[in-house]
């Protein structure tokens, strides 16, 4: 399993410069080659839920004038913020913005008349707001009761329009159409609180320098004063000991470990507390003999000393005062036999280019390729493929006591 202090750590050796811009050009050109290869081969796939929000009867604390382009609710707006059609006493139907915990909803098209009341009606929010890390949804499903519907992709805004000629709502959604950043639903959903899922390829952000360290110690990343430590350019975060995680549990406990502590002189990880951090893609490594070795995934850091994984711990093994690391990890981290391809593409353009070198081009090729085949078959699928095209291996009776057809059988 390979981290990004230790792919940046083998580019810079294997590129023979160590010098701080190469150290900057390398990680660039690893980042080039991670995006490729989870285009290419990997799903990065994860899924979003929110809840639909349909039509309600509200009621304003004013009744609103002719040429009003604003009002306010005698309660705050409890669900999500977006826009959705109101209709006023007066008859006019206005999209209107509605603000998460505000009072006030604001609309553009100023009211033709003068109301007579400060009851409105809604019909509920066809457009829902997608996560910045959507790269590309694959589908999206509303679960009604024990019922999930999968509505159909609407590919352009001509469809779309002819669609939602006139007002319609239900339960039951049809169509969806992506448009900017958000998702739109049809019919519009009825009912509030069924739930919306996103099911989608994620947006890939770059490995960081931000945990990256220039000593074991926790001294925080920095080329202009970097020297190797033992012939170790960079380091994952190794500050204090691992004092208490137990078989199948999630949470961890540490000794001297700083998880929260600002990075720099203090020498801390600087993680911000009690925040999903699943996004940074960040592993703990428990060290043998105590620990086991594999990288566990880390979900959240609940002070200096405490953090929550996201998968259970396999084997502690009793630790009492283990060492560790915390490090990045491509989003490849089932496959890490396949890591050093990053390191190797991205030599491959840093011998063809900035420094030619055919020699080293041509080795460094021959290693990727060498790992290209090997990871297209592993990640072809998502299971191991048996063979059930191949004739079944002969049975020896005598090795089953209860073989049908044996005196021994039932």
């Amino acid at each position: 399993m390979r981290t990004t202090a230790s792919l940046l750590d083998l580019a810079v050796r294997l590129s023979l410069n160590q010098s701080p811009q190469n150290q900057v050009t390398m990680l660039g050109l690893i980042n080039e080659q991670y995006r490729l290869l989870l285009e290419n081969y990997f799903d990065n796939e994860q899924s979003y839920s929110t809840e639909t929000v349909g039509g309600m009867n509200l009621t304003l604390t004013a009744i609103p004038a002719a040429g009003a382009t604003s009002a306010t609710l005698t309660s705050a707006w409890a669900y999500s913020s977006g826009i959705q059609k109101v209709t006023f006493d007066n008859s006019d139907y206005i999209d209107v913005q509605f603000t998460n915990g505000n009072t006030a909803i604001t609309w553009q098209e100023p009211l033709t008349s003068a109301c007579t009341t400060t009851a409105i009606s809604t019909t509920g929010f066809q457009a829902y707001r997608l996560p910045a890390g959507i790269s590309k949804i694959t589908d999206s499903t509303i679960t009604v009761g024990q019922l999930k519907f999968v509505p159909a992709r609407v590919a352009s805004r001509q469809q779309w329009d002819n669609l939602n000629f006139l007002p319609y709502s239900s339960d039951i959604p049809n169509y969806y159409f992506i448009y900017g950043a958000y998702i739109y639903f049809w019919p519009v959903p009825s009912t509030t609180g069924n739930k919306i899922t996103f099911n989608y390829k994620t947006r890939v952000p770059d490995l960081s320098t931000a945990f990256v360290f220039n000593s074991a110690t926790g001294a925080q990343y920095n080329t202009s004063t970097q020297s190797s430590v033992n012939g170790v350019l960079c380091f994952d975060y190794q500050q204090g000991t691992i004092t208490s995680a137990a078989d199948d549990g999630v949470s961890i406990t540490g000794a001297g470990t700083k998880w929260i502590t600002a990075q720099g002189a203090s020498g801390g990880l600087g993680m911000p507390s009690n925040i999903d951090v699943s996004a940074q893609n960040l592993a703990l490594f428990i060290n043998p003999p105590q620990g086991d070795g594999l990288a566990y995934p880390i979900q959240q850091f609940t002070d200096d000393t405490h953090l929550i994984l996201s998968s259970p711990i396999i084997n502690s093994f009793g630790l009492t005062g283990s060492t560790y690391s915390i490090g990045q990890v491509p989003l490849m981290a089932k496959s890490e036999d396949f890591h050093e391809m990053l390191v190797y593409g991205a030599l491959k353009m840093y011998f063809s280019t900035i420094v030619p070198d055919p020699n080293k081009y041509k080795q460094f090729d021959a290693e990727y390729k060498l790992r290209e085949l090997k990871m297209a078959e592993y990640v072809g699928t998502k299971s191991i493929n048996y063979n059930l095209g191949s004739k079944p291996a002969l049975l020896q009776p005598s090795a089953y006591p209860f073989y049908p057809g044996s005196v021994n059988s039932p």
